[in-house]
């Protein structure tokens, strides 16, 4: 009796074992594949095998720059196997370079039940180019050509950056960064014009932790990367720093904070800044909030007063008045409201004395400027040296009433 219940109980053990291996040889076996010709167009394959009752299927697409995922209808011609194609122009869905797609696949079946593929992920890289790669604490540097002190020299501007930017905006301790430096500025503009982005020297993604730089010369190239480095660099960090507010940071705080930290800056500025104030051509930073002028001079002057204002802003009020400001903006404040909690003053008022400190000095004052600490100085030696004179003077004078 107890031989039979012991292998009663042995064979339902073994139909449990065994019935899950019969459902699973029932389901169709799925492959899922993508690849693409950067900036042409994107292409998605699904192959079935065992798939009589599979009656539709539905391809979704996602990347983090799109708000919602994109859901496309592939028709299915029935059959024991399935091979799916779905193309997506890219001139149409403009997916950022070096994004991160996802996809999955849904299948209905013809009783009604939904079949989901896992998700895949690939990156979305320019695969013109041969990258080569260095990593380091989370910072990935990719490179073309034969140098390879190239990926290295751009990790050290990276790490001796941080420091500073530090100072202004919080550093992750995860900080995860992939950085692309390409070989010429016209490489650089035909992959962002592929993907629909405007060009304006280097890129940053922030919300992808990418950063897109140029290093043409290499007897230039740190001197470059210098500049645009912590550019792009602090540029990530304020996201991290203002999350979904990011997008409404005013452009003349955003790209004067990045000015302001370049180790390297463009030389150019000052004389740009100079003309524009001697010819009262200034242009309203209430303006400069919203967005900056198309037109190329007027861009460079844009950038020129942004980053004078940061500074007049770090070098009056202090640095911790920007990190204010980085607060406010990160509390949804707007332009306004951010500069009066930052400095204490509204926009105009901050912008009037910052123009008045760009002045032109009248030729006296300026000499008086240059020259009257000088004067000061030798004012006083005439003054000490004539009370010595004169005391002695007084101290005979004393000495001969007293004989008297």
């Amino acid at each position: 009796m107890k031989r039979a219940i012991y292998l009663f109980l042995l064979a339902i053990c073994f139909i449990g074992l065994v019935s899950p291996l019969w459902a699973q040889a029932d389901e169709p076996l799925v492959a899922a594949t993508a690849d693409y010709d950067f900036g042409q167009e994107m292409r998605f394959y699904l192959t079935a095998e065992n798939a009589a009752d599979i009656r539709s299927a539905t391809l979704f697409f996602r990347a983090q720059e799109f708000p919602n995922a994109f859901s496309v209808n592939v028709p299915v011609t029935a059959g024991d196997s399935l091979a799916l194609t779905h193309a997506v122009d890219l001139a149409q869905v403009r997916f950022a370079p070096f994004t991160a797609v996802t996809y999955w696949w849904v299948l209905a079946t013809a009783q009604g039940d939904d079949i989901r593929v896992p998700e895949l992920t690939f990156v979305y890289e320019d695969d013109q180019f041969a990258w080569r790669e260095l990593n380091q604490s989370g910072v990935t540097v990719h490179w073309t050509g034969d140098d390879p002190a190239l990926g290295q020299l751009a990790l050290d501007i990276v790490t001796e950056s941080l420091p500073r930017l530090r100072t202004l905006v919080a550093v992750p301790d995860d900080l995860l960064l992939r950085l692309y430096i390409y070989p010429s500025a016209a490489d650089l503009r035909a992959a962002l014009r592929l993907t629909g982005r405007d060009w304006v020297g280097a890129h940053a993604h922030p919300e992808l932790g990418v950063i897109l730089v140029t290093a043409v010369n290499p007897r230039t190239a740190a001197t470059d990367l210098r500049q645009s480095i912590p550019h792009e660099l602090l540029h990530h960090l304020l996201y991290q720093a203002t999350g979904v507010y990011y997008d409404t940071l005013p452009v003349w705080f955003n790209e004067g904070l990045a000015t302001l930290v370049e180790t390297t800056p463009n030389p150019s500025y000052a004389t740009v800044l100079e003309t524009a104030v001697a010819n009262q051509t200034i242009l309203p930073f209430t303006d400069l909030c919203r967005t900056f002028p198309t037109a190329e001079m007027e861009a460079v002057q844009a950038y020129a007063q942004s980053a004078s204002l940061v500074r007049y802003i770090q070098t009056t009020y202090g640095t911790h008045s920007l990190r204010d400001m980085i607060a406010a903006f990160a509390d949804g404040a707007d332009c306004e409201e951010a500069t009066v909690r930052g400095v204490g003053q509204s926009l105009s008022d901050l912008s009037r004395d910052w123009l008045r400190s760009l002045q032109p000095r009248s030729p006296f004052v300026q000499f008086w400027v240059d020259n009257g600490l000088l004067f000061i100085l030798l004012g006083v030696g005439f003054l000490i040296t004539a009370l010595l004179i004169i005391s002695p003077s007084r101290t005979q004078q004393v000495e001969v009433i007293g004989k008297r």
